[in-house]
């Protein structure tokens, strides 16, 4: 069977509404044990027609498939990418953290397209939950945002409008590839990583909860590096211990 890739249908139907540009967003990384998880933003003008063959999700290419499209799809469009680390994730939870990441991004691809572009520009969001919109709730109205507090005045609080596309990764070349860039990125980090902590085997499974991956965690215990309000299968000394190294 055929692989079906990406296009800009979806896009286009943006485009017709009237804004300059789609953001194209997608997450690597919010399933793994230990590491950063990293969002990719894609810029793609309204005059932007498609130039990378075969481009679609990241899951779907092999790695060095990935790696080959990497300056195929930077000659194209501009993409960035943003993360929040495993500090940032056990502080925040993974949706705010997500949020984090991908506010991150946009600052960074601002930077490069500039702020008006971006300004008017729509984002087209990978999957079916919006995690980059701010929904405070009752309680949570007058206190400070969190997010907002860790961006330490380096980014804003972009407050773009979002379109939700299930398997956007699959049909929509924007968060194709943002998908790409950003799994290559946070793959080559994992990989560095890797080699301070080789026994949890990252260079393979890249912080995701493999068998010997998780059998490690159940003979020492966790890093710094891994997400340690999880459940990780180690005990809670293993667990604190790796809390002081933090500090």
């Amino acid at each position: 069977m055929t692989r079906t890739t990406s296009d800009l249908t979806v896009e286009q139907g943006l485009f017709e509404r009237g804004f300059a540009g789609v953001v194209g967003m997608d997450e690597v990384g919010r399933g793994a044990l230990a590491g950063p998880v990293t969002v990719g933003a894609s810029w793609v003008p309204a005059s932007a027609t498609l130039e990378v063959p075969g481009l679609t999700d990241s899951k779907a290419l092999t790695p060095s498939r990935r790696e080959a499209m990497v300056p195929e799809i930077l000659e194209w469009v501009q993409v960035a990418t943003g993360s929040a680390s495993p500090s940032e994730i056990d502080a925040l939870g993974m949706t705010q953290a997500l949020r984090l990441a991908g506010l991150r991004a946009i600052q960074a691809l601002a930077s490069r397209v500039g702020e008006p572009l971006v300004e008017s520009s729509a984002v087209l969001l990978d999957g079916k939950h919006d995690w980059l919109t701010r929904v405070p709730d009752l309680l949570s109205l007058a206190d400070p945002d969190p997010v907002d507090r860790l961006l330490n005045g380096s980014g804003r609080s972009w407050d773009l409008p979002v379109t939700m596309q299930i398997k956007g990764d699959d049909r929509c070349a924007s968060i194709a590839a943002a998908s790409v860039v950003a799994k290559v990125e946070r793959d080559a980090e994992m990989i560095e990583l890797a080699s301070d902590h080789p026994a949890y085997g990252w260079t393979g499974n890249k912080g995701y909860g493999s068998e010997p991956h998780r059998k490690a965690l159940s003979a020492q215990g966790p890093c710094p590096l891994h997400r340690l309000s999880w459940s990780l299968g180690a005990s809670p000394d293993m667990v604190a211990r790796a809390w002081a190294l933090r500090g």
